[in-house]
């Protein structure tokens, strides 16, 4: 059983059919501690209420996504979603907020990717140009933004922790930090070095394991399942002196963007998915402490 203190939660991403009472409401149910609201659920609720429901429940709101929240347009964008960078950037910041009533840990924007490693999303400049904004609009009401590293297997814009943190250097607000992702970055070379060097950077990371193979764009596994990297990761970013939350998110498509995966988490009821999901993470958790510990006792020798 993972100790209480163990800063888990899941974001509402990854229950992608549920209302946000009823992703209250089962996270509550099987343990979980905090929940990334993601604004799409929250059309026509009152913020206040869902504040008020969460806090009953002993829910921290945690990494909180914006309706829109690549700044470059992007394949998973809301139908309808604004292209031009400017009318982007000003849905974001009028996003972040709405978002920062709920005192989240982090509110979590991206760059942008096309989907296509051949022809990753752009330009750059485009980013550097409205991020500021969006960092002061969310430092104007005291909250953290985390900048998503998105995989270059993806096309994304800016694809490694190096580059990403010369763009947070760019953009130069200290409410600015790296979003890690477990999915995005498993496979890119000289990872853990990366993340031992740059772990003061992260503020946030979401977990989750790779299918082998995948078979499509949305085709997440639970933590420590499928290839199993999420353990060690997950231990080098303790061993580098990564305290904040650790946010399940899963997508597992099962037709909403365009495949029927026979075994899709989606289409199970959100409650299981998440007991599942939890069970999982726990035994990931206690691998990486294990990995931990060998690496001491290495040391040690």
């Amino acid at each position: 059983m993972m100790a209480p203190s163990v800063p888990y939660a899941v974001n509402a991403t990854s229950m992608p059919h549920s209302s946000v009472w009823e992703d209250i409401e089962n996270a509550a149910m099987t343990g979980t501690r905090g929940l990334g609201l993601w604004e799409r659920k929250l059309t026509g609720v009152p913020d206040a209420e869902v504040a008020l429901r969460m806090r009953d429940a002993g829910l921290t709101a945690t990494f909180c996504v914006p309706t829109v929240n690549c700044v470059l347009p992007s394949q998973i964008d809301p139908p309808g979603a604004p292209q031009d960078i400017l009318d982007r950037r000003d849905l974001i910041c009028a996003s972040v907020e709405r978002l920062a009533a709920f005192d989240p840990a982090v509110i979590t924007i991206a760059p942008g990717a096309s989907g296509d490693p051949a022809n990753p999303a752009g330009p750059l400049d485009a980013v550097l140009e409205v991020l500021p904004a969006i960092a002061d609009a969310a430092a104007d009401r005291g909250v953290r933004i985390g900048l998503e590293l998105l995989a270059r297997r993806r096309g994304s814009a800016v694809p490694s922790i190096r580059e990403l943190v010369d763009v947070v250097d760019a953009v130069g607000r200290d409410n600015v930090g790296i979003m890690f992702s477990v999915f995005h970055s498993w496979s890119d070379p000289g990872l853990h070095e990366d993340l031992r060097r740059y772990a003061s950077r992260i503020n946030s990371v979401q977990v989750c394991d790779i299918r082998d193979p995948e078979r499509c764009a949305f085709d997440r596994e639970l933590p420590g399942k499928g290839r199993g990297v999420a353990p060690e990761i997950m231990a080098t970013l303790m061993e580098a002196g990564y305290r904040g939350w650790w946010e399940l998110e899963i997508f597992s498509d099962d037709g909403t963007y365009g495949t029927v995966l026979p075994d899709s988490y989606w289409a199970i009821p959100p409650e299981r998915f998440l007991r599942e999901g939890r069970e999982a993470f726990e035994l990931a958790h206690a691998a990486a402490l294990e990995i931990l510990a060998d690496r001491e006792g290495l040391r040690a020798r």
